[in-house]
């Protein structure tokens, strides 16, 4: 019988930082997004009379 070789797996680590943490990016964008159309509303309201809404 031959010997079998010896497979060596090496894991690099680090570099954890890369992706995470990101999630609240896209939470704080949905909110600046859903205010930014509230703004956008309430001026429409206000700028526009009776008679055109």
């Amino acid at each position: 019988m031959s010997a079998q070789p010896i497979i060596v797996k090496k894991k690099r680590g680090g570099g954890g930082d890369g992706h995470h943490g990101g999630a609240w990016k896209v939470a704080y964008a949905d909110f600046v997004t859903a205010m930014m159309a509230f703004f956008l509303l309430m001026w429409l309201l206000y700028a526009t009379s009776e008679e055109q809404r």
